[in-house]
């Protein structure tokens, strides 16, 4: 029997960060519903749990979404799509609002709390926050402000598993911040599921970890049992392969190769708040790595 009278509706609920909050949320008793393009991958992914539905769709035809808002008290909103992020996260924020969503937690972006303009990721996400902030009539809103996702080593910012080295712009002993994507789904399970006026209109920035380039070669060293070295390379490197190989457009690449000169947000602390929020300290680096070894070759 359901005990809880809140219905959580979950866009990016497959993903790293999603699936962390449909758990923890389920555990609390609590419904959700995922909107997603393969309902088959989300009965499996939560093994048929009769807590979890699932509502078909993209984001090229929102009308299945648009009609699944109804009757959820609260949204998380994960929105991959940089380049559509804006009229998409304003859209689905405004027909979340009409349909009675009381609250909104919004995975924006770290950059977001440098100076305007500064950098494009920052202002595609800043410009979300806003358009959802300044909705007429609008209930509470959350933004989450993520650092660097631990998850990344695995795609584009780190192992090079040709040759054993990991690659960036900064000096060996440059501490770099790191949030692990359990953190950023736990942080955001607990802000959808306690008081929505504890949380009100919230931002909460999020890093889990710090660690220079040698400390990640090292604990990937030890991790993997063989030596991983770190290469620095300059930002024009970082760049190419940014877009030769992650194949990103020119203001992203830029964005990620380049040091920010007014603000520097590669000096990170780590987040505190996590602390508070989730009431443990935050997952490492090393910890992350290390239960997530398999995705190594």
């Amino acid at each position: 029997m359901v005990s809880s009278s809140e219905r959580v509706f979950i866009l990016g609920g497959t993903g790293n960060v999603g699936s962390k909050i449909t758990r923890d949320l389920i555990a609390k008793d609590i419904p959700v519903t995922l909107y997603a393009r393969q309902p088959e991958k989300v009965k499996a992914l939560f093994e048929s749990n009769s807590l979890v539905n699932a509502i078909q769709g993209d984001y090229r035809d929102l009308t299945p979404l648009k009609e699944g808002l109804k009757g959820h008290t609260r949204l998380f909103l994960l929105i991959a799509d940089v380049y559509n992020m804006i009229p998409l996260k304003r859209t689905i924020a405004a027909w979340a609002y009409d349909a009675g969503t009381k609250q909104i937690v919004d995975i924006s972006s770290f950059f977001v709390s440098s100076p305007l303009r500064t950098a494009s990721i920052g202002v595609k996400h800043y410009e979300s926050e806003q358009a959802i902030y300044h909705l007429p009539n609008r209930g509470a809103f959350v933004a989450l402000r993520p650092g660097r996702f631990m998850s990344n080593i695995f795609l584009y910012d780190g192992l090079q598993s040709s040759n054993d080295t990991i690659f960036d712009t900064v000096d060996a002993d440059k501490l770099q911040g790191w949030v692990s994507p359990n953190d950023i789904g736990a942080v955001a399970a607990v802000v959808l599921s306690e008081d929505i006026e504890k949380h009100g209109d919230s931002v909460y920035e999020l890093i889990s970890d710090v660690a220079t380039p040698t400390q990640r070669a090292a604990y990937l060293s030890r991790i993997l049992g063989r030596e991983i070295k770190y290469k620095q390379i300059n930002s024009l490197e970082k760049y190419e392969i940014f877009m030769n190989i992650a194949h990103f457009n020119h203001p992203f690449a830029y964005c990620l190769s380049t040091t920010l000169v007014s603000y520097d947000v590669r000096n990170p602390t780590i987040t505190d708040g996590i602390h508070v929020l989730l009431r443990r300290k935050p997952e490492t680096l090393e910890k992350y790595l290390e239960d997530n070894k398999h995705l190594f070759k």
